[in-house]
Parts: structure tokens; sequence; C-alpha cells
């Protein structure tokens, strides 16, 4: 659980540069039980996200987003190749 260690200004007379700044600077608290680093997602994981998102994109008609979502397929497709012929490849080395 995360906890504000001090009051954040939230107005509606703050600029936004002036309300990122104040998040940035703001301190946070974090509980002991906060520190376990989260568990990657799987290939297969990833790749039912990309399909979830390209059908979210279709149905909303977001096509401004698709070369967003193509470099997220092409960096996890890569990332699936080298998986893959590590897995391979692991037998021999």
């Amino acid at each position: 659980m995360v906890e504000q260690d001090s009051g954040l200004e939230t107005n509606g007379e703050m600029s936004n540069t002036d309300l990122l700044r104040e998040v940035n600077s703001t301190s946070l608290a974090v509980d002991e039980e906060d520190d376990i680093a989260a568990v990657p997602f799987s290939i297969e994981q990833k790749m039912e996200m990309l399909n979830c998102m390209r059908q979210f994109i279709k149905e909303k008609g977001m096509e401004s987003a698709m070369s967003t979502l193509r470099a997220l397929e092409k960096t996890t497709f890569s990332e699936a190749t080298k998986t893959r012929q590590t897995t391979l490849d692991s037998p021999f080395k």
C-alpha cells in the first residue's frame, strides 16, 4: 500500500507542469510487502493482451493507436522468437 507523505495541492489553479512537478517531488511511503518485484508477464500473457488491445482498438475506431500496437507486437514477437530459439538450443549447449 502506498501512502502520500506530504500534502499534494490539487486545486484547479495549477498548470499541468506545476502539477507534474508537485507529483514528482512528493515522497511516498511504501510498505515492506510492496518491495517484492512484480513477476514479469509470460509471452502467452503478452500475446493475449495484444489480442485484446487489437480488438479494443478496432471496436473503438482508434486507428491512430495501430502504429503503437504494431511496435508492441514486433517487440513481443521478437522476444518470443528469442525465447523459442533459446529453448531449442538449450539441449545442445
